[in-house]
């Protein structure tokens, strides 16, 4: 038990490093916070999988450009497989590397391979060993409290999350049927003096969590409605410049 708590306060740790490096990467590049999470809470799953799939699957390899290369190939086939199947069950695309160089599919890209193999080095060589020491140091009924708190938060987010996004595409539906209306034809492709007229509509149709992930995916492309979804973007990006 003190084993499998460790491991899940490892993955956590893990996710929210991950989503510490994402908010990073957009606060040097676009010079703003975006809480990058596809959770509510301030981590990213993923990156704790694939931490946590280096060290169960790579933990006795010592040579470094073997780990580094291991690493990049299992962390962009999570990487891939996760798009994958977030695509089918949400229908939308939630990232695209299309513009850069070296990728497949849009989905993964070498500069990705390039940064997951570096963090799986530094993940083995460094950050780990403090880590397991650190919380190591943690009597096991503490450790084990602070696992079960933990996850009961996480999964409680997990299932909050899925619920929004599953009615997103009706949520969006509704909007665009009010728009459509006003339109005078569901065929006919938004016209900016329609959408200027019903900008407060579509800003309060959505609830804040929808708008926080809304926001939080720029490249998100939903199979329906994507052009109410470039809308909101764009009304929002305007009324925060004002």
């Amino acid at each position: 038990m003190e084993t499998i708590s460790l491991y899940f306060v490892c993955f956590l740790f893990y996710s929210v490093f991950g989503w510490c490096f994402e908010v990073s990467l957009y606060l040097i590049r676009d010079r703003k916070f975006v809480n990058r999470g596809f959770l509510n809470g301030p981590y990213c799953p993923i990156y704790g999988a694939g931490a946590m799939m280096i060290l169960l699957l790579f933990g006795q390899i010592t040579n470094l450009l073997s780990l580094f290369l291991s690493s990049a190939v299992v962390c962009c086939t999570l990487e891939y497989i996760t798009s994958y199947l977030m695509e089918k069950f949400f229908h939308a695309r939630w990232w695209d590397y299309s513009d850069l160089p070296f990728n497949l599919n849009g989905r993964i890209c070498l500069l990705g391979a390039i940064a997951f193999g570096t963090l799986a080095v530094l993940l083995m060589v460094c950050i780990h060993p403090a880590v397991t020491g650190l919380f190591g140091k943690l009597p096991p009924l503490a450790l084990e409290i602070v696992a079960l708190v933990a996850a009961v938060l996480f999964l409680t987010d997990c299932v909050a999350t899925f619920c929004v996004l599953a009615n997103l595409q009706k949520r969006l539906e509704k909007a665009a049927e009010k728009l459509y209306k006003v339109a005078d034809t569901a065929k006919e492709k938004w016209q900016a003096a329609v959408l200027k007229a019903h900008e407060e509509h579509l800003l309060h149709h959505f609830n804040w969590q929808e708008r926080r992930i809304i926001m939080a995916f720029p490249q998100l492309k939903l199979h329906r409605h994507d052009e109410m979804l470039k809308a909101f973007r764009e009304i929002s990006a305007r009324r925060r410049k004002k």
